[in-house]
């Protein structure tokens, strides 16, 4: 079986971690592992970036000086013979510095950002070869080639990675979250882009399964970081992930399911702290239950057109796809009624101009602070009683947008952030009776 396991950067946050995931690859047999970054390090160097753009060094210096002590004590602790980590370390260090100090708007950013997974990638790999095991260390801008929207050349990536699977016993070890971007510079997936990262490589590589490791038992019916009784999920449907993935379920970045969906290549979430506990398998089928899980998403702004124009006319809508479409900015709901439009948005990166946009339209109105809340399942729209079920649960929560129908997958509801924990443990006790 051709596995590609991915771990986050809890996983591989100190030397007694990557011991552990250097166990788990060995005991699996994975023919790619891809990295995260130590854990924190990516916050880090972002405020690096932040400190880059004021030219402020001595805030730099300072940042530098923290990771300098957390990667060197891993180093010392993980090799035998550290000299060659240390040295690879001051050589990121000396790389982000003048990143910063010939600093260029987005280029620098992601220079800087660039080096948390070649620096984690490298010092494990190291490990792995003092262990007497056969460990190559690919470098994934090689071979992880952007476009102009970002997209993957999915071409590049299988031509270059598809003889690996013909190398049987030799653990190739690589980064997720980077790449090389169509102007030929490094540049990185976004967060979560680990995740991608693994499925589209065990897309190119044909495998059977690409696993996420991470420090919780795989998906649960529920927030644990918020709800004390919550479930392991042991096994479910792509779709069922797919909609809980991209509406809050932290475990499993949302593009990670569509490559191993269309390719039949199971998922498997798994827990680095506990590698013998059964985590959830993802793959093809129907959902198990009607009530499956729950997520929540929060920073969402919504957005209400309110239009006389609306009544009895067409096109409207299509003028306003077009105002979001212009501004590369996704929609997450909407409703509409005959004289007013409300919809919902994860990014407000180009809010202003998209406000001023759609004043054109009609008057405009704009809130912040809000949440998402899926209930994912089997939601049979001939099945009564489903939704009293939901409502019933949030009897106390007062609701703003409901989206149902779209799907046979889930119930949509956007509730002010302010209530989403007594949301969420309410359909805890309500959907689970936990």
């Amino acid at each position: 079986m051709i596995k590609v396991l991915k771990f986050g950067g809890t996983s591989v946050g100190s030397a007694e971690n990557m011991k552990k995931v250097a166990s788990i690859i060995k005991n699996e047999g994975s023919r790619i592992t891809v990295l995260s970054a130590m854990s924190g390090t990516t916050d880090s160097l972002v405020k690096i970036g932040n400190l880059a753009k004021d030219n402020n060094s001595a805030g730099i210096d300072n940042i530098i000086g923290q990771l300098r002590e957390k990667y060197s004590n891993c180093i010392n602790s993980l090799l035998k013979l550290p000299s060659e980590g240390i040295a690879k370390m001051e050589d990121a260090f000396g790389l982000i510095k003048n990143f910063a100090a010939n600093y260029e708007e987005g280029k620098s950013e992601r220079g800087i950002l660039a080096q948390g997974e070649l620096l984690t990638s490298y010092i494990f790999a190291g490990y792995l070869k003092e262990s007497g095991e056969n460990a190559v260390l690919l470098n994934a801008p090689d071979f992880m080639i952007t476009d102009k929207d970002g997209k993957v050349n999915k071409d590049i990536l299988k031509s270059r990675l598809s003889a690996l699977t013909k190398n049987d016993g030799v653990f190739y070890i690589t980064q997720g979250f980077i790449c090389t971007n169509a102007n030929d510079e490094i540049d990185n997936l976004g967060r979560g882009g680990s995740d991608y990262s693994a499925a589209l490589m065990g897309e190119a590589i044909c495998a059977d399964e690409v696993q996420i490791w991470t420090d919780i038992d795989g998906m649960h019916n529920n927030d644990p970081r918020y709800v004390d009784r919550t479930i392991p999920i042991r096994q479910m449907s792509f779709d069922e992930a797919a909609e809980l993935a991209y509406f809050g379920a932290k475990i499993l970045h949302p593009a990670t399911i569509q490559p191993c969906k269309d390719h039949g290549i199971h998922v498997r979430l798994k827990n680095t702290m506990d590698p013998e506990a059964e985590g959830t398998l993802i793959a093809n089928g129907e959902a198990s239950s009607d009530f499956c899980a729950v997520a929540a998403k929060d920073n969402i702004t919504v957005i209400r057109i309110y239009s006389a124009r609306m009544l009895m006319a067409y096109g409207f809508l299509r003028k306003v796809f077009e105002i979001f479409e212009n501004n590369k900015t996704s929609i997450d709901m909407i409703t509409t009624s005959e004289v007013a439009v409300s919809l919902t948005i994860d990014d407000d990166s180009n809010l202003d101009k998209i406000k001023k946009e759609l004043e054109s339209l009609g008057t405009i109105e704009i809130e912040k602070k809000n949440s998402i809340i899926c209930v994912v399942g089997r939601v049979d729209h001939e099945q009564a009683g489903m939704t009293a079920r939901v409502f019933n649960s949030l009897y106390t929560i007062p609701v703003k947008m409901i989206s149902y129908g779209a799907s046979h997958r889930s119930i949509v509801l956007l509730i002010d952030t302010e209530n989403k924990i007594q949301a969420l443990k309410n359909l805890n006790v309500g959907l689970f009776n936990l």
